[in-house]
């Protein structure tokens, strides 16, 4: 099959999402030698011994490890990974690992989680732009998705692509207002990219797929659920350069995400709300415990992301003269032999120069002399 890396598509496949075991294996023996030995008759004692440290032979791994065997081999019989491939090219999607081009490379923060394959829908190149991750309540207010709507099309402005999870609310207002202002966007799937959810929003996938992406790290066939959800919610988090939460509840998918962001020590911004608004509480729990720099403007989000906005200066076509009068004052009050003197002009060229800067309100006149504005 062309451009199908097998093996990377059967761990995906056959692991749950941030499989901290599977990836250590894959990262201690390679994906084709660590996928060979599960699928013989060898115990966990038997693999863990191929590892180069001591400590992976600790009770605690070969109970974890045995536990896992159990699973990956059930799955390994069911032998379900060729029809997710022809779904997957029916679909005219792509299957990336971190060997492809296009993998996005912050996804090594994730160390030992990292997916080992993404199966995508849509324009691969949208995952080399710079991105922000935008999350919040399904049960957004009109406010939020009115902040939404603002931060997103700042953002989109200034170059960012959009990272979202595709759910109603703020993950959709995000995604949509990124389309409608010509930016790309990312839709990260909790179930196989043929299992696309919620249902509700099955016309804003497609319109992503065309002007962005699709993505999941688990195969097609596999269905969502809550706990392939929060483990969703790291790659959210590890693709954007920051995450960005607009309403959340004190407990939610939102904070789960920023604290998966924390955790990679990605910048984590929160939209406050009203006070006693249930939907603003997790947004207000973040910055009360410092774990989100407060967002209130656009320069807010250019503070966080670290880009420095540089300063509007007028235009005053100052001449050379008006220069050397302008830059001697330094800020100190000067007397008109004092400008001359430190500038080396005449006196007639420094009294000239300073009428010219006065007239421009770039020096004002003192008791003793002249200041800069």
């Amino acid at each position: 099959m062309p451009n199908i890396d097998i093996t990377a598509a059967t761990w995906s496949y056959i692991c749950e999402p941030g499989d901290m075991l599977a990836g250590t294996l894959r990262k201690q023996l390679g994906s084709e030698l660590a996928l060979q030995e599960i699928q013989t008759t060898k115990d966990a004692k038997e693999i863990l011994s191929l590892l180069p440290e001591d400590k992976f032979r600790a009770p605690m791994f070969v109970s974890s490890l045995s536990d896992s065997l159990e699973c990956w081999r059930r799955r390994l019989k069911n032998n379900r990974i060729e029809q997710s491939i022809e779904v997957l090219l029916e679909h005219k999607g792509q299957l990336l690992t971190p060997q492809s081009s296009h993998w996005p490379p912050q996804l090594a923060d994730l160390g030992n989680g990292e997916p080992p394959a993404l199966w995508i829908l849509g324009d691969a190149k949208a995952l080399h732009e710079p991105m922000v991750s935008v999350v919040g309540a399904r049960l957004a207010s009109e406010y939020g998705l009115g902040v939404t709507k603002d931060l997103v099309s700042y953002l989109v402005s200034r170059g960012y692509s959009i990272v979202s999870g595709g759910a109603l609310g703020i993950d959709a207002a995000a995604h949509k207002s990124a389309l409608k202002t010509k930016g790309k966007t990312i839709a990260v799937m909790a179930g196989g990219i043929d299992r696309l959810y919620p249902p509700r929003n099955i016309d804003l996938f497609s319109q992503i797929r065309q002007q962005g992406l699709l993505m999941s790290e688990v195969a097609p066939g596999v269905a969502p659920a809550r706990w392939r959800f929060l483990q969703r919610n790291r790659l959210i988090a590890a693709l954007g350069q920051a995450t960005l939460v607009i309403e959340a509840g004190y407990r939610s998918g939102s904070i789960n995400t920023a604290g998966h962001a924390n955790e990679l020590d990605r910048p984590v911004g929160a939209v406050p709300g009203p006070i006693n608004s249930v939907r603003s509480a997790g947004c207000h729990r973040l910055i009360r415990e410092r774990r989100a720099e407060l967002i209130s403007s656009p320069a807010d989000l250019l503070e966080l992301l670290a880009v420095q906005e540089p300063e509007e200066q007028p235009e005053f076509n100052l001449t050379s003269n008006e220069i050397r009068a302008l830059d001697a004052l330094q800020y100190k009050e000067q007397s008109l032999d004092e400008i001359a003197r430190n500038s080396g002009l005449t006196i007639a060229e420094a009294e000239f120069a300073v009428s010219r800067l006065s007239n421009q309100a770039l020096i004002t006149r003192t008791s003793k002399g002249w200041l800069r504005s």
